[in-house]
């Protein structure tokens, strides 16, 4: 009887995995060049025009200069830049970003159902933890673990 209970087990397994293949590591790295060199033009731009801002405001260059030249205040923006960008565009894109959508692959759920703004943020917050890259050489980065997601290869079975 266990015998039959394992078969069907990985029956349904097999079907499962005729559905959707995990994305690739080379499709992962990828994504996340790709992802990093967008964020990084957001950053810049935000900086440019808070330069702006600031120089508008009434304040002269010593003050602006001050201003980001102090660490925190640095990395704070950083960090909300990371949050906005990041939960942003997986959450609007149900899971995708413009590396996904240029390598072909999506976030998901582990039932392999669309992510939600909640899985997007989590995901975004999990990046966060320092040394996080580092963790896809184990090939289930972190912020897929802590947020129960996956990317996947597009597959029109699972998206129609």
């Amino acid at each position: 009887m266990d015998e039959q209970i394992n078969s069907s087990v990985f029956e349904e397994l097999a079907q499962e995995r005729k559905m959707f293949e995990y994305a690739t590591t080379g499709q992962r790295f990828a994504n996340y060049i790709i992802d990093t060199l967008v964020f990084y033009a957001f950053n810049y731009l935000v900086f440019f025009i808070t330069g702006i801002c600031m120089a508008l405001s009434g304040m002269d260059a010593d003050e602006i200069r001050a201003t980001f030249d102090n660490k925190l205040i640095l990395y704070g923006i950083v960090l909300l830049n990371m949050l906005v960008i990041y939960t942003l565009i997986e959450g609007a894109a149900k899971g995708g970003s413009l590396g996904k959508l240029i390598t072909g692959t999506k976030a998901v759920k582990e039932d392999l159902s669309r992510i939600t703004w909640k899985d997007a943020f989590i995901r975004t917050l999990c990046r966060m933890i320092p040394f996080e890259p580092l963790s896809a050489l184990g090939g289930y980065p972190w912020h897929d673990q802590l947020s129960h997601t996956h990317v996947i290869k597009k597959n029109q079975a699972i998206f129609e």
